[in-house]
């Protein structure tokens, strides 16, 4: 990156670099106030951040310079954003419940979106009210969720989080590896006349969904007869003629589009089982937080965008000072996946070297990115992050509102949260002055962090969230030149499993094997009995 404004940022680093978080509080009492926006239900704090007031005006200079409020205009508008598969990345269209006209090659498709929508509330008001039952005319009771990646991570994720909004009796089972242990454990333990199975694949050919729906199919079938597995399988596909194939009926089929990428796949059809378990009603509202956020995005200045902050602030951390690994700690049980989920959103959409227009980007892109549950965290690898070498910038995600009849846990909970963001920032060097385990003790501070914090965990909540880590990712893909809507690199994989696949059932393949994997075939082979 050689433009004016990123040299500009390079300049400024160098004269804070040596600079502590600490003292920017000391020299301004009112740090906070002017480093923290809120919007969409979120507090977000970046007070604890290694920035000034300079250092933001250079990084939305930066921002600017990189044609971000375009950028952003076409995301919105159905520009083909998405270069190398020539389409667009409509995912914000999915909760916009407007009226608005939203066009692709002159068609608007809000028309589609809204009808899917409606589809998929009279489905789940079939299945709650037991209008939708079993081929047996048994009620559902249980739902097994078949999908990988963004059909599976978002779902069991939001499920996760939302668990206390659940407004039905009825189970929810995700399995989403191809490791038959896990989908044999759950068909013992389900009755084929009351499981409907949802099977989410965009292209219905990913190999593992195939592989576990194939079973399933066959459970269905070998239980209830061939004809009626039929009114137990529902698919959510781009792809609907290779669902009807499988053997899915119309009436059971729901799309999504071509403009949605997996990992940004919630928003839709994806997102059935989350209705099913709140009802459409909370799934409306997830929705809506989201699009609050959209709309935040779309319509604030960059000095006051919380994604453009955001998004600025971890290029400033990965590209500047170097810390190429984030943790995302948040300190809510409900929100044990949310680390996954973002890994996938990250490191998928960002975790490239191409440009888009030509060549290679010179500098690192997306970070590392890891992390779990705050309390636990602190008795796990906090350890590291206060006194290891390495600088690994935190996301702090917290609620200000717990279990009423829990309130002295939660608040534990929250001074648990804001004591490390503290240790991080300030250290305890001064304390340890007579200390002769000083050197022991000893925790250097001036760890960057973000706080994130809400009134109360909800789905509009979330949705606004998951929406604001969405846009970051954007707004990085944009300054680091790359396109953060394709994954070439996971299609590699999925290519040379087939390869291998024909060598351990037929020891034929067009892969060629490498003596390790040869090796580690013949071990396998040896070992089957």
């Amino acid at each position: 990156m050689t433009s004016a404004a990123w040299n500009e940022c390079q300049t400024h680093y160098q004269d804070v670099r040596e600079a502590k978080i600490r003292d920017f509080f000391v020299e301004d009492p009112l740090r906070f106030e002017k480093f923290s926006v809120e919007a969409a239900g979120l507090l977000f704090d970046y007070s604890k951040q290694h920035v000034n007031v300079e250092t933001i005006r250079r990084l939305t200079k930066l921002a600017e310079s990189s044609q971000l409020s375009s950028a952003i205009r076409e995301l919105f508008s159905g520009g083909r954003i998405n270069t190398t598969e020539n389409r667009p990345a409509l995912h914000t269209a999915l909760r916009d419940l407007s009226s608005a006209s939203i066009m692709v090659d002159g068609v608007d498709v809000k028309p589609e979106i809204m009808d899917t929508l409606n589809r998929l509330e009279r489905f789940v008001d079939q299945v709650r009210n037991k209008e939708r039952c079993g081929a047996t005319g048994k009620p559902i009771t249980d739902v097994l969720c078949l999908g990988i990646g963004g059909s599976d991570l978002g779902p069991s994720m939001v499920c996760r989080a939302l668990a206390n909004y659940r407004i039905t009796n009825i189970q929810l089972h995700f399995i989403s590896n191809v490791d038959g242990q896990s989908l044999a454990h759950a068909l013992k333990t389900l009755d084929p006349t009351s499981t409907l199975c949802v099977i989410n694949s965009k292209t219905f050919t990913t190999i593992e969904t195939l592989q576990n729906a194939g079973v399933v199919k066959g459970w269905f079938e070998r239980h209830l007869g061939n004809d009626y597995a039929k009114k137990h399988l529902v698919g959510v596909t781009a792809n609907p003629e290779r669902a009807r194939q499988f053997g899915i009926e119309d009436e059971s089929l729901f799309p999504f589009w071509d403009f949605i990428g997996g990992r940004y796949s919630i928003w839709s059809s994806v997102g059935l089982p989350v209705a099913l378990l709140l009802g459409m009603p909370q799934f409306k509202a997830f929705l809506t937080g989201a699009h609050a956020m959209d709309t935040h995005f779309a319509d604030a200045p960059f000095y006051q965008n919380m994604p453009v902050l955001m998004g600025m602030i971890g290029i400033w951390n990965i590209n500047f000072f170097q810390h190429t690994s984030q943790a995302i700690i948040p300190y809510e049980d409900s929100l044990e996946m949310f680390p996954s989920y973002l890994q996938q959103l990250e490191m998928e959409s960002n975790g490239k070297r191409v440009s888009r227009t030509e060549g290679f980007v010179p500098h690192q892109t997306a970070p590392v990115l890891w992390g779990g549950v705050g309390c636990n965290s602190q008795h796990a690898y906090m350890q590291l992050l206060h006194q290891s070498d390495q600088v690994i910038p935190v996301d702090f995600i917290m609620g200000a509102q717990g279990d009423p009849d829990f309130s002295e846990h939660h608040k534990l909970l929250v001074a648990s949260c804001l004591s490390q963001s503290k240790a991080l920032m300030e250290g305890n060097q001064k304390r340890l002055a007579s200390d002769e385990l000083m050197d022991a003790k000893l925790c250097l501070g001036n760890r960057p962090s973000t706080t994130i914090m809400y009134q109360k965990l909800s789905p509009s909540v979330l949705g606004a969230l998951i929406a604001l880590y969405e846009h970051k990712v954007f707004v990085q893909g944009i300054v680091w030149g790359i396109n953060s809507f394709d994954q070439w690199g996971v299609e590699l994989g999925k290519q040379l499993a087939k390869g291998i696949l024909g060598h351990l059932e037929t020891q034929e393949s067009e892969v060629e094997l490498d003596g390790s994997t040869k090796g580690l075939i013949d071990y396998f082979q040896k070992n089957v009995p």
